[in-house]
């Protein structure tokens, strides 16, 4: 089996792009890593790669966020982030390579006319395919054949051969301010609603949750396995169409599912494009924070100036959400951290970074219950923020 690739494909001064998550070719990343030239740029999004976790990498990694292991290496200045939404990926890259645009890509093998799948990792790599001077792919037995487009060998200049399991991403332990989020948001959402979460704890009690509903439709650029509980519950539509992702990240069960269901694995342009996010009905956005302000201003990257989390699909989703007949836009977040001694319910953002802006939030919850910002004044919208502060800041806040 073929598992190594000719390095010379990568030159100097080339950016390559890697795919990510599920979808991330990690044994070409690693090759990579170990045997480039310094002078090689390498832009990487959600990493599994071991080889990011160990010590610095000897060259310049640069992504759209500092999720998993890109938050210790921005923390140290081995990474730098483009700001910048999910879905202008396709659009900024090509600018920054300057022609000089290598892929590294993951595709299921391939099918009786030859064609290969993306399985389930329809990221920004797709949409460069046109844009690249050279693409390589990691041919991995073990990635299911979905509703992906395909693509004919002639895409690739060079390809490698695995069989490796796919990443497993556990579903977080809940607790019971998880759950209160959720139940808080329940009403929101109704039967025959349009949904769109991403991973991590809040979403998975929110799924939980919504297994109480009927007729639910989902759009999401990142599914887990809450989509899981939800087919398991009998909570979703079942039309074709009515489950589009970009991508997945959870069980075995979950990709075995998205394989052999009705889900459609879509580009991201056509998940939350503008096009596409004007077509969806009663869309209700559910997305998280590490800080939302008095005012509603949402801050998801930074922390004590130190880059944590992402731009991501956020301000599109929640943006898209308010336009939508019967939608809505939700901020999801646990009022405090360090153990109650810090509240995310905050005067200012500080740093000032707004990832959306107050005027695309119409709701906000917390464990202490759920506020409609739609219509209020500035001075209104803070009363109501802090009303589901942690009672221990509310008096700070109120200063």
């Amino acid at each position: 089996m073929n598992t190594s690739w000719p390095a010379d494909l990568v030159r100097p001064g080339d950016l390559v792009v890697v795919a990510q998550g599920v979808g991330e070719p990690t044994p070409l990343l690693d090759q990579l890593l170990a045997a480039c030239p310094r002078d090689v740029e390498i832009f990487v999004g959600l990493s599994h790669s071991d080889a990011l976790k160990g010590s610095a990498p000897q060259r310049p990694l640069v992504s759209f966020g500092a999720m998993g292991p890109l938050g210790k290496l921005a923390a140290t200045g081995h990474a730098e982030v483009i700001p910048c939404n999910f879905d202008d990926l396709p659009r900024l890259l090509p600018l920054r390579a300057q022609s000089n645009l290598v892929l590294l890509m993951q595709v299921s093998p391939a099918d009786s006319q030859g064609c290969y799948g993306l399985g389930m990792a329809m990221d920004y790599t797709y949409e460069l395919i046109a844009e690249a001077r050279t693409v390589v792919a990691e041919v991995n037995a073990a990635m299911p054949t979905t509703s992906a487009p395909t693509l004919p060998a002639s895409t690739f200049d060079a390809v490698i051969h695995t069989s490796r399991s796919l990443p497993i991403v556990p579903t977080p332990a809940l607790d019971e301010n998880h759950h209160a989020i959720a139940r808080h948001i329940l009403p929101l959402i109704p039967d025959g609603g349009t949904i769109q979460l991403g991973i991590g704890a809040v979403p998975s009690a929110i799924g939980k949750a919504l297994t109480a509903r009927r007729g639910l439709r989902v759009r999401s650029t990142l599914a887990g396995d809450w989509l899981l509980d939800l087919h398991r519950a009998g909570s979703l539509c079942g039309e074709p169409g009515s489950v589009i992702i970009s991508e997945a990240a959870g069980s075995e069960e979950l990709y075995e599912h998205i394989a052999t269901s009705k889900a459609w694995v879509r580009p991201v342009a056509e998940v939350i494009g503008p096009a596409a996010a004007a077509s969806i009905p009663r869309l209700i956005a559910v997305n998280s924070a590490l800080q939302v302000d008095l005012t509603g201003q949402v801050n998801a990257e930074e922390i004590d100036s130190r880059y944590l989390g992402a731009t991501g699909g956020q301000a599109d989703f929640l943006r898209a959400a308010q336009r939508s007949p019967g939608g809505a836009s939700i901020v999801a977040l646990a009022a405090t951290a360090h153990s109650g001694r810090t509240s995310r319910i905050v005067r200012q953002l500080h740093p000032p970074t707004v990832t959306t802006p107050r005027t695309s939030i119409d709701f906000v919850a917390t464990e202490f219950g759920v506020v409609d910002l739609r219509g209020r004044t500035l001075r209104e919208r803070a009363d109501a923020m802090i009303a589901i502060a942690a009672p221990q800041h509310r008096s700070s806040l109120h200063e």
